[in-house]
């Protein structure tokens, strides 16, 4: 049976006590929400913080609020039940709303949230084991070893990006609101991420995510998401796919966002696909050729239980599938957005 560390347990009852101790123990502290990445990661002695700071009595981190004009702000520990479910997101945001429903088990939901999900592990086949396990091999890079399992010859962590929300919140230029005992800071999701297992955000050791903001999506906006798993639920995502088009009314593609997750450390847009779209009334011929370019894009590595050409064969079939789809919507429209 595998237990937790021995760890101090700290609950402030605000973000300002919250980050004091953060700015007091940083690398010695991890911040506990929901826990469902954490426990788990902790039993497995990933992580063995000193200090467990829980943020789950800080009531103004759970509100959720829309503007018409302005947008959607989640705070930080809006659990992933809500964002799958609270009108507010699902009328509004429901490409959002369906891959929060995504993520493991209706119980799992209403203890994850929405800055866990954000702020989520890389995740590897040889990374996420037991610590016997990972002994038995001699550890990898991103824990206790010194080299990557996956790639050996290489000089950094191959660890892959698995959080359902964040390629559907990077497709909508959502910002985060990151704070410290030095103040605020406002980070576009997208200039978060690194393309490194290890260090794949720029979180600072004491900060604490407290919101995300979402801008109100354009008129003519349309999106989809999809994943690859094994099991229809719990498990995470071997792949991630989210596709988001702006229409005029002609049918002419204005924008177009194709954002790969669970294949590298980071969210990754694939610029080249998208400009095949842009400026083009989408049909089977753009469709193939966006598709075949998110196709070549793609190098995921055998670290996780699917192997590494039917994950990449997938980005194909599940980028096609949503253009297609998308391509024969009705528009969003202004009283839809209200």
């Amino acid at each position: 049976m595998m237990t937790l560390p021995s760890f101090e347990f700290l609950a402030p009852q605000s973000t300002k006590d919250a980050v004091g101790l953060m700015d007091q123990y940083r690398d010695r502290a991890k911040i506990l929400a929901g826990g469902t990445d954490l426990i788990p990661s902790m039993k497995n002695k990933l992580f063995e913080p000193e200090v467990v700071i829980s943020i789950n009595n800080i009531p103004e981190l759970k509100k959720i609020h829309f503007d018409p004009e302005s947008g959607l702000t989640l705070g930080g520990l809006v659990s992933l039940a809500d964002v799958g479910h609270n009108p507010l997101v699902t009328e509004n945001y429901p490409v959002l709303a369906e891959a929060a429903k995504k993520i493991a088990t209706p119980l799992l939901q209403n203890k994850g949230t929405i800055g866990g999900n954000i702020l989520l592990d890389t995740r590897c086949y040889y990374y996420n084991q037991s610590h016997f396990w990972r002994k038995a091999v001699n550890n990898c890079m991103k824990k206790d070893g010194d080299i990557c399992r996956v790639a050996p010859g290489g000089h950094r962590c191959y660890a892959i990006s698995s959080c359902d929300t964040v390629p559907v919140l990077y497709a909508m230029d959502a910002v985060i609101t990151l704070v410290s005992v030095k103040g605020e800071r406002k980070i576009p999701l997208r200039e978060f991420y690194q393309n490194d297992g290890m260090a794949f955000n720029k979180l600072l050791p004491n900060e604490i995510l407290t919101q995300v903001q979402i801008p109100k999506l354009p008129l003519g906006f349309r999106g989809a998401y999809m994943k690859l798993r094994r099991r229809q639920a719990i498990d995470y995502p071997m792949l991630g796919v989210m596709v988001g088009l702006i229409l005029d009314d002609n049918g002419i593609c204005l924008e177009a966002k194709i954002i790969l997750g669970a294949v590298f450390p980071c969210p990754w847009e694939v610029t080249e696909a998208q400009n095949i779209l842009i400026g083009k009334k989408i049909s089977e011929k753009e469709i193939e050729e966006a598709s075949e370019m998110a196709y070549n894009t793609a190098k995921p590595m055998d670290l996780t239980n699917f192997r590494p050409a039917y994950r990449k064969r997938m980005v194909k079939v599940f980028t096609r599938r949503i253009l297609q789809n998308l391509s024969q919507q009705a528009v969003y429209t202004e009283e839809v957005l209200a």
